[in-house]
């Protein structure tokens, strides 16, 4: 922030880079190539707009983002806005945004470092701070980096998928340390914000042709070789190829009005950056991928006055450990987005019926469920699932544009006249089931997704009985039913390795569900193929997150609970519960005491059986 003050200051003293141009109540400044391609009259911004050459590719309230083509080629134009007294305030004190973006562009391809070549930038031709432009061309073939993992590789074979992910290993690696070496800092730096360019000599088939460019493209199968390369080649080591035949990923930077410059970065500047970066990539790829980042990173980065490889993994490991950590926080302030509205959640309000759903879902459906929610229950094709003092559960049906969609509708019955009122100072337990279904999702624990939360009201603002709405596990089995009727012991063994991996995650990204009992859980797709089924967590009533993981003795308790649900199913054997725990014990940091682990779940046990055969109730 205090480098952009500065900068301000230093614009009083001396001008703006680019020639200045004045048209249409703007003023905008041109680069050599904005100069080549606009000519000296400017940007037309205000006629593209009006005979529809602007095409809108992203829109918000603080920013939309236009590609125009033209005849000497495609440009990408982002309208920055002021949308509020915080951001006023910051063109007060600093450049507009737009200028800081195309000074930073400027600055990072004179590095050799990969980014959009800058055209313009322009402002109203006023003393006030207000709106800006950044204009850019085009960087077709490059992509954004969640583009090309959502579309291009899953469609790669199997055995170019692997050498596509050792390139991108190293060549993150190479680009990463690049940018470290020569004092260039993101501070937003997710996959989004950083493009990508396959250079390959062969590319596998099926080949995914450019429909379109920049954030949005689209892509589509195609035999056709991949479009040539770029109109202004960059160079430097995001470009080195990958090995003999390999080939090699370009990489360049996005949304760089926040990137800064300096001196080598020292070590621990490094480090809180790679921890930003690590965060998407620690749930979604493996560890030998990010190993293998690691040692490239390491390898390449030069500039740096200790020396990383003599330290052997214990760098990798904090940094790992550091990175979960983050995360947690990170998750945990996602999670509390979905409290309130934003662009994936909105408000929903009719008579006495207060809440909040997620965007895609139907808001005819909506209206019509929240007219009357019981009703719901009641009409024809609604499959009842659970009926009791608590709760009500139900199957029905959800018109969708791909056709009629199963989805559960649970009703949280108030069993208290003081329940309202502690509602208000507290979440409800559909609203807790709201947020940490979500906040499960966040954290790629498997979860239904919830799709709707409302209460009727009392008084007008008293929430009482509560509904949750959420997507149905698909040709899901409880798992009591399928353990009580699984007598294939292999299939049996890949169910528990696979239920600790989930269990094991959960605690370890900060999450207690203090209810783990075998009916919690539901295995997706045992009703399809038993053998591929996997595990899901439901009833998220008692969920608890924190930005720590959770304790060994909270770990034990849920262990334990677990362990209880099958004391009374024979084929679940001792030999069977230490292999849950060893497998538990090994999806995680590791933990070499199991005995120590073995006793307190034993005795934790213990104490469970105790205290239900005390209160007369059963072991679920």
């Amino acid at each position: 922030m205090w480098s952009d003050v500065l900068r301000k200051l230093g614009s009083l003293v001396a001008p703006p880079l680019g020639a200045a141009v004045r048209a249409a109540g703007r003023v905008w400044h041109l680069s050599p190539e904005g100069e080549a391609l606009f000519g000296p009259a400017g940007p037309a911004f205000d006629r593209w707009l009006a005979d529809g050459s602007a095409e809108v590719v992203k829109s918000g309230p603080h920013r939309t983002v236009y590609r125009v083509t033209l005849e000497g080629g495609t440009v990408y134009a982002k309208h920055c806005r002021i949308n509020g007294p915080r951001a006023w305030a910051r063109e007060v004190l600093r450049p507009p945004k737009a200028r800081l973006e195309f000074e930073n562009a400027a600055r990072l391809r004179a590095l050799g470092i990969g980014a959009a070549v800058p055209l313009a930038w322009g402002t109203a031709d006023s003393v006030w701070p207000g709106e800006s432009f950044f204009l850019t061309r085009d960087l077709a073939p490059a992509i954004p980096f969640t583009d090309f993992m959502e579309t291009r590789f899953p469609v790669l074979a199997p055995a170019d998928q692997c050498r596509v992910r050792r390139q991108l290993s190293r060549g993150l690696g190479r680009f990463l340390a690049h940018l470290h070496n020569s004092g260039v800092t993101h501070p937003d730096p997710h996959p989004g914000n950083v493009l990508i360019e396959w250079e390959e000599p062969n590319p596998p088939t099926p080949f995914l042709k450019r429909e379109g460019g920049g954030r949005q493209a689209s892509f589509v199968l195609s035999p056709s070789p991949r479009p040539g390369p770029r109109e202004a080649p960059l160079t430097g080591p995001g470009r080195e190829p990958g090995g003999v035949g390999e080939g090699s990923f370009v990489f360049s930077l996005l949304d760089v009005h926040a990137v800064r410059f300096g001196p080598p970065l020292s070590w621990a500047e490094s480090r809180a950056n790679l921890i930003l970066y690590n965060r998407w990539f620690q749930l979604r790829a493996s560890a030998a991928d990010r190993l293998r980042f690691w040692r490239e990173y390491v390898r390449t980065r030069t500039a740096l006055p200790v020396t990383l490889a003599d330290r052997g993994n214990e760098e990798a490991t904090e940094l790992e450990r550091a990175t979960l950590g983050s995360n947690r926080r990170f998750w945990l302030a996602r999670t509390a987005r979905y409290a309130g509205t934003h662009r994936t959640v909105r408000k929903l309000r009719a008579d006495r019926v207060r809440g909040l759903a997620v965007r895609d879902v139907s808001p005819d459906f909506l209206n019509a469920l929240l007219a009357d929610p019981d009703a719901a229950f009641a009409r024809p094709g609604t499959k009842l699932l659970k009926q009791c003092v608590s709760s009500t559960v139900a199957e029905l049906p959800m018109p969708t544009p791909d056709g009629p969609r199963t989805i559960i509708l649970k009703r949280v019955n108030v069993r208290s006249a003081l329940d309202p009122v502690k509602n208000l100072f507290r979440s409800s337990a559909a609203r807790r089931s709201w947020l940490l279904g979500h906040g499960l999702c966040e954290r790629w624990l498997p979860t239904p997704r919830p799709l709707a939360m409302f209460h009727r009201t009392r008084a007008g603002i008293l929430p009482a009985d509560g509904y949750l709405l959420t997507e149905k596990v698909p040709d899901a089995i409880g798992l009591p039913e399928a353990v009580q009727a699984c007598t294939h012991t292999p299939t049996l063994r890949t169910w528990s390795e696979r239920l600790a991996r989930v269990v094991r995650a959960m605690h370890d990204r900060g999450v207690s569900h203090r209810d783990l009992k075998a009916p919690n859980v539901m295995l997706r797709g045992a009703g399809v193929d038993p053998a591929t089924a996997t595990p899901v967590l439901i009833d998220l009533v008692g969920v608890r997150a924190g930005a720590d993981a959770v304790p060994f003795s909270r770990r034990a308790k849920e262990l334990a609970r677990l362990n209880a649900s099958f004391l009374e199913m024979r084929h679940v054997t001792r030999s069977e519960r230490l292999r849950f725990l060893r497998a538990y014990l090994a999806a995680g940091a590791r933990e070499p005491d199991w005995k120590r682990w073995w006793k307190a779940v034993s005795e934790a046990t213990a104490a469970k059986v105790a205290k239900n055969r005390r209160a007369g109730r059963a072991i679920g």
